[in-house]
């Protein structure tokens, strides 16, 4: 395989890990929400990794393998 097949398979692949830990981080956010706690800096994060994510595997063509 050529450097660019391995370079976009990498992306791709952090950008799923991105995205699943983003949602996972995101559940644990409103878990914090109905418990009262503080949840506001846990769900900025994880929406920044959500989005992070899906823009790694939107740009690598996860789907075009």
């Amino acid at each position: 395989m050529n450097n660019t097949k391995i370079k976009t398979y990498t992306f791709a692949l952090v950008g799923l890990i991105l995205f699943s830990s983003g949602l996972c981080l995101f559940g644990e956010s409103i878990i914090f929400k109905y418990e009262s706690k503080e949840w506001f800096f846990s769900g900025t994060v994880s929406l920044i990794l959500i989005n992070l994510g899906l823009g790694l595997m939107i740009k690598n063509r996860w789907g075009s393998f």
